[in-house]
């Protein structure tokens, strides 16, 4: 009889250690069905624009680089019933993307500011997604003349943070008086802009390593969205709850299937056309290539990869997709060889016609980068 037992346990065991043996896999780029595609090759070696190594190491998604993707973002948290704070995840998302600071439009209030907001963060969307901002003590809330309110939150800790009158003038503007300083980068909530098109605070932050980062908060009404700080060292990272972050408004991957064209005209006077196309491939692998060019029919750069959506460490989506792409053919692709691009993009359907979408970068190396372009629109291409 324990012979007999002891040979099912053995049994057991050999199953178990089958059954969650794990294996390394990398996944080639397939083959656009549509028929632009490019040939790379996956050994060569790339440079890796956010600093990070370019080799597989653990586990989760392999990348066409072998660059896993950092599991925590880019895939929801399944099966864990205790929430995260907040404030931490949202601290570890600015590190990961490479945000010099979050901030966010929490909405248009009525009234005085006090300690009485948590039914409006809670309609607004935040008490659910970032708990901490009804948190904030009133010593941390900044008011001016306006109804518009913000969030600011400092990636470092020790910034020192403080908040300033703007005299805007369209030549540029002036300080006034200071309205708040902390030598802590703790979150804080101002209310401004009594006119909404025109700035009347100026935010200045400084980390610890001497970074100074200056800017306004601003909410574009005609667009629906914040405008993020972006300089070519830093740039900030937007945390707004979007009304319509689940509906139609922000797009997924599945919505954005197809090919989609725009162009930009420079300052000098060249027209630059870029084209995405969204696709998936034999084994339904989300795949993405992207083109821009300033001549008819000539890439000055094309990239292909993946394209995934962002979730937070809640598993909500964020409203992003991940794109990391590998530069493979164009004329710049001679200078910079094959590079890997991890950027994070929001691809919004525009207010004035459904064919339309308006793409901004929020993280991540931009793809228009040398236009200075954080955003740009597209149309849905016909035929």
């Amino acid at each position: 009889m324990k012979k007999k037992t002891l040979a099912v346990i053995t049994v057991i065991l050999v199953l178990c250690s089958l059954l969650f043996c794990g294996c390394e896999v990398n996944i080639n780029l397939p083959e656009n069905p549509s028929g632009s595609s490019s040939e790379s090759s996956s050994e060569s070696s790339s440079e890796n624009l956010s600093g990070g190594s370019s080799e597989s190491s653990g586990s989760g998604v392999v990348s066409p680089g072998k660059r896993p993707f950092n599991p925590e973002i880019s895939q929801p948290i399944q099966g864990n019933n205790q929430k995260p704070d907040s404030y931490e995840s949202l601290i570890n998302t600015l590190y990961y993307t490479e945000s010099a600071f979050g901030e966010a439009f929490i909405g248009k209030i009525e009234g005085p500011m006090g300690t009485g907001y948590k039914e409006f963060f809670e309609e607004q969307g935040y008490l659910e997604k970032y708990p901490f901002i009804a948190e904030i003590p009133y010593e941390r809330y900044v008011e001016t003349n306006g109804k518009e309110m913000y969030c600011i939150v400092p990636r470092d800790k020790n910034s020192s943070v403080s908040v300033n009158e703007w005299n805007y003038s369209p030549t540029g503007g002036t300080y006034g008086k200071v309205l708040y300083r902390s030598e802590s980068g703790e979150p804080i909530l101002i209310t401004c802009n009594e006119d909404p098109n025109i700035p009347n605070v100026k935010v200045v932050i400084v980390d610890s390593e001497g970074k100074v980062f200056e800017f306004s908060p601003y909410f574009n009404s005609q667009l629906g969205w914040l405008e993020v700080y972006e300089t070519p060292e830093a740039k900030s990272y937007d945390f707004t709850v979007y009304e319509n972050s689940s509906g139609n408004d922000i797009l997924v991957f599945e919505d954005l299937l197809g090919d989609w064209a725009g162009y930009y005209t420079t300052p000098e006077g060249k027209e630059v056309q870029f084209h995405f196309n969204f696709y998936r491939a034999a084994y339904g692998e989300p795949c993405v290539t992207f083109w821009y060019g300033e001549e008819y029919g000539v890439y000055k750069e094309y990239y292909e990869g993946y394209a995934y959506e962002q979730y937070d460490e809640n598993g909500d989506f964020t409203g992003n997709l991940i794109l990391e792409l590998t530069l493979t053919q164009g004329t710049n692709s001679a200078e910079k060889g094959q590079i890997l691009l991890m950027s994070t993009y929001e691809f919004r359907r525009a207010e004035w016609d459904k064919n339309w979408i308006v793409v901004s970068c929020t993280g991540g190396g931009n793809l228009l980068e040398e236009y200075g372009l954080g955003w740009f629109e597209m149309a849905q291409a016909m035929g």
